[in-house]
């Protein structure tokens, strides 16, 4: 299908009675009968996104007894489990769990005596989609992966020794849910055990006290089931002794809060896969943490696209919340590409996550790729010609890495994710894209694993038979090495060359003479749908710590100018960055721990904030006196400055003791002149203005470099094209959302 316009993406609002509450009471004669108050809304989700045929409801009322409330789903009477939770001002509370949803539009009613209160549920199927649009095709299911490298089948680890049975599936990869249980040994050395025998207490079962200082055998429920096509888990301390925890009795071991942990990588996904972002978290368990993912939460599976990991992170959440209580707060948790997914979902689709700890920080999988990939092609094939006979030291200083290697190993031998096949070794090769002898096949750059929010369209030098997802990549305008050349690092010879011969490439990432101009359609969707993710909308709405453990004298490419970039698009939009902490350390040090209590204690005294300040004015007040920037040296000394990179000491940024302990390096982008923020994807155009350098060029030069930009050069001083700030909840189309509110 082909989108010219971004219609195929529409806001996922609710119809007329969505999340309202219709307020009825009868009329009588008698003045003095005192009419019957109720209110109800759902609490597991928003009424319009509900998903399995569930909602956990809460019933406001001044109805004293929960049998007087009676129930009509759809006009026919229904009885569901009321349980009171709470009386103030007059009015008591209930909860339910309201079941039996069909798909589609749902009027809910509630009636008491003289009241009533009545609204609309949106139900989908637990199989989605709901907000992704149509779900991603082809999807191949655990039992049809390609096999391991030793021939043997790939097989999803439940974390108790045994594997999912994949015999039993649909066309929706769905796998029967099971519940097994693990526990902690005492024994030194010794994890997590299979407690197979649920009523026999081993010898050496260890002892937990939670945070709240509940004493409980160190024992995890682990429910393994399927939403979304997704295989997804959940895990929390409850002894089996006693009864099945549900949303009305929570585990007594559960202290009321979720971590949601995401995995890393960035590929376009296509299977189910075999791991989550990780739940048998013992420090995280051991405190009375429920821990919680699925499969299409790891960057790597989930198909580098976050609207899918948003849309199974908020149908999971909702499951979690109608079957085991509702959370008091929700905190992301994952590094690299698991801290693009918090980013973009935070940013996107608030209130799915209230605060995130990003690691080893990308602010977003599009912009990143920039970068990445500009020196896996361009780039590293032209400053790597033995002809030129550069230095590697000269190489990387027109990157601004702290080394070649980071380009040319790290970046340049690594798969190239926009590459239609970069395929993850889980698809079959049979069905992976080659433009001669499977042209049909799984295409699988990043931006096709995308398709559902760029859409797609004909490439026709490439194929004419068959639509390619658009590509929002574009260097036109882009003068490479600009600073080093203006502060002396590089000759006017090579930036000329440079620039006159980078070129770009095709669709296929196949190198072409000429510049790579982005589709302009797909660079508007990727701003106005907030896959570049902005400081304002969702971000600055949470707190978040980011753990930045420093890797760039490694030439690792999860460097630490992301953090600041990160930092820069809130401080733009915001005006400032107060609910955004950065931690430096090297990698022998783990402050895992210590921010997830830091984020605890963030959140439950953000929660205890009632005051009518704006949220973010509420976010940066309550934050702990003790969480602030810092960076802890070899020595273990922890040094507590301002992160700062200062754009105008891209070869130097060692201005600070944190910095020059931890010096952070800059990128292509940054070294041809582009903001701090690295989020222009396509440049505005100004003419050449010979004044913007600090050597004089020759009449000949001058005609070299007016032939190699001839629709002229960035403008680095204005947004780039279409750049604006991102809408939030948003649902792609068409899709059942879609048809039903139209």
């Amino acid at each position: 299908m082909s989108h010219s316009t971004p219609k195929h993406c529409q806001y996922a609002r609710p119809l007329c009675l969505f999340g309202a509450i219709v307020l009825l009471a009868a009329c009588t004669p008698d003045v003095s009968e005192v009419p019957v108050q109720i209110s109800m809304e759902v609490v597991s989700n928003q009424p319009h996104l509900i998903s399995g045929g569930n909602a956990l409801i809460e019933i406001t009322s001044t109805v004293a007894a929960a049998n007087e409330l009676s129930f009509k789903i759809n006009e026919l009477p229904v009885k569901f489990d009321i349980h009171s939770t709470g009386y103030a001002d007059g009015l008591y509370t209930y909860k339910a769990l309201v079941t039996g949803l069909a798909d589609g539009t749902n009027t809910l009613q509630v009636t008491a005596g003289s009241g009533a209160a009545m609204m609309s549920l949106m139900n989908y199927p637990i199989t989605g989609p709901i907000i992704s649009g149509e779900h991603q095709t082809p999807y191949f299911c655990l039992a049809e992966l390609s096999p391991e490298a030793d021939g043997s089948k790939r097989r999803f680890a439940i974390g108790n020794g045994e594997f999912l049975d994949d015999a039993a599936t649909d066309q929706f990869c769905s796998l029967p849910t099971r519940v097994d249980y693990v526990y902690r040994s005492n024994a030194e050395g010794e994890t997590f055990k299979p407690l197979s025998d649920v009523s026999v207490r081993p010898a050496d079962l260890a002892v937990t006290t939670t945070l709240e200082g509940v004493e409980t055998p160190y024992i995890v429920r682990l429910e393994t089931g399927t939403i979304n096509r997704a295989i997804y888990q959940i895990a929390m301390l409850h002894d089996p002794a006693t009864p099945a925890p549900t949303a009305h009795a929570p585990s007594v071991a559960w202290n009321d809060r979720v971590v949601y942990t995401f995995g890393g990588g960035c590929q376009p996904g296509f299977f189910q896969a075999t791991s989550t972002g990780g739940v048998l978290r013992d420090s995280m368990l051991a405190e009375g943490y429920a821990v919680v993912s699925s499969t299409l939460n790891v960057n790597n599976t989930g198909g580098c696209n976050d609207v899918i990991s948003a849309e199974t992170a908020m149908m999971v959440k909702e499951h979690f919340i109608e079957n085991y209580g509702e959370p008091v707060y929700t905190i992301g948790n994952g590094g690299s590409g698991g801290a693009m997914q918090q980013l973009l979902i935070a940013g996107a689709y608030p209130g799915i996550l209230d605060g995130i700890i990003p690691s080893m920080t990308f602010p977003d999988a599009v912009s990143y790729m920039t970068d990445s990939e500009e020196c896996a092609m361009p780039f590293r094939n032209f400053v790597n010609d033995p002809a030129l006979g550069l230095s590697e030291e000269t190489k990387a200083i027109i990157g601004g890495w702290p080394n070649w290697y980071l380009c040319d190993v790290s970046l340049g031998e690594r798969p190239d994710r926009i590459a239609p096949d970069d395929c993850s070794e889980e698809i079959p090769v049979a069905e992976r894209y080659d433009p001669v002898t499977n042209p049909n096949g799984v295409r699988c750059s990043i931006y096709d694993g995308m398709r559902n929010v760029f859409g797609e369209k004909l490439y026709p030098e490439i194929n004419t038979a068959r639509e390619f997802a658009r590509s929002p990549h574009d260097n036109v305008g882009v003068q490479y090495g600009l600073v080093a050349l203006n502060e002396g690092h590089i000759d006017k010879t090579l930036f000329l060359d440079l620039n006159e011969k980078i070129g770009g490439w095709s669709i296929d990432f196949m190198p072409t003479a000429e510049r790579v101009a982005g589709d302009d359609d797909a660079i508007r969707i990727a701003y106005e749908t907030g896959r570049i993710t902005s400081g304002a909308a969702g971000l600055s709405m949470v707190p978040i710590i980011d753990d930045r453990t420093y890797l760039d004298f490694e030439g690792n490419f999860h460097a630490s100018i992301y953090s600041f970039v990160t930092r820069a698009r809130l401080e733009r939009d915001n005006g400032h960055a107060d609910n955004y902490v950065i931690r430096r350390h090297f990698s022998g040090l783990s402050l895992a721990d210590e921010n997830l209590a830091l984020m605890d204690q963030w959140l439950a005294a953000l929660k205890s904030d009632t005051s009518d300040l704006p949220l973010l004015d509420k976010i940066v007040r309550t934050k702990p006196a003790d969480l602030q920037d810092d960076c802890f040296a070899e020595n273990g000394e922890r040094i507590v400055e301002k992160a700062v990179f200062d754009p105008d000491r891209l070869f130097d940024n060692t201005g600070s003791r944190c910095n020059s302990i931890f010096p952070p390096h800059a990128g292509l982008r940054l070294v041809a002149g582009g903001p701090l923020s690295n989020d222009v994807l396509k440049c505005q155009l100004k003419p050449i203005d010979y004044s913007d350098y600090n050597i004089a060029f020759t009449d000949e030069e001058k005609v070299r470099l007016e032939a190699t930009f001839p629709e002229g050069v960035c403008d680095w001083s204005k947004p780039g094209v279409h750049q604006e700030v991102n809408e939030i909840w948003l649902s792609y189309g068409p899709s059942p959302v879609n048809r039903y509110q139209q």
